[in-house]
């Protein structure tokens, strides 16, 4: 007795198949999408991040003019400094937002209380 329909898959296992298939290769599309699209939102976040500890170490090192300045940075991250009185006289608040894009983390805020100079 010979065996006939083994050498093959049936149309049914075929589309089984083929639908196996079509589900991973959408689902590893997604992933890479997304995965796309948090490394786009990291790179935000530090930039912005950066920005604000490069603005915020510029505070400690210059004179500390009170009032608000704004602007963008060489690479393109919008800024806003602030620097208020303390509650010392001795000190100063400083204030630093910055957001390089849209979207959640891509705006940083620091803070940080920094003596006065002397001549203020």
């Amino acid at each position: 007795m010979t065996r006939r329909g083994t050498a093959g898959l049936t149309l049914l296992e075929a589309m089984v198949a083929l639908a196996v298939v079509a589900t991973g290769v959408v689902a590893t599309q997604r992933l890479v999408a997304q995965s796309a699209r948090s490394v786009a939102a990291e790179r935000s976040a530090a930039r912005a991040q950066l920005a604000a500890q490069r603005l915020l170490a510029e505070a400690r090192l210059g004179p500390l003019a009170l009032g608000t300045m704004a602007g963008t940075t060489p690479d393109g991250v919008a800024f806003e400094r602030e620097v208020r009185r303390g509650e010392h006289p001795a000190l100063r608040e400083v204030r630093v937002v910055t957001g390089a894009g849209t979207g959640a983390g891509a705006h940083c805020e620091l803070r940080e209380v920094l003596r006065a100079p002397a001549d203020s």
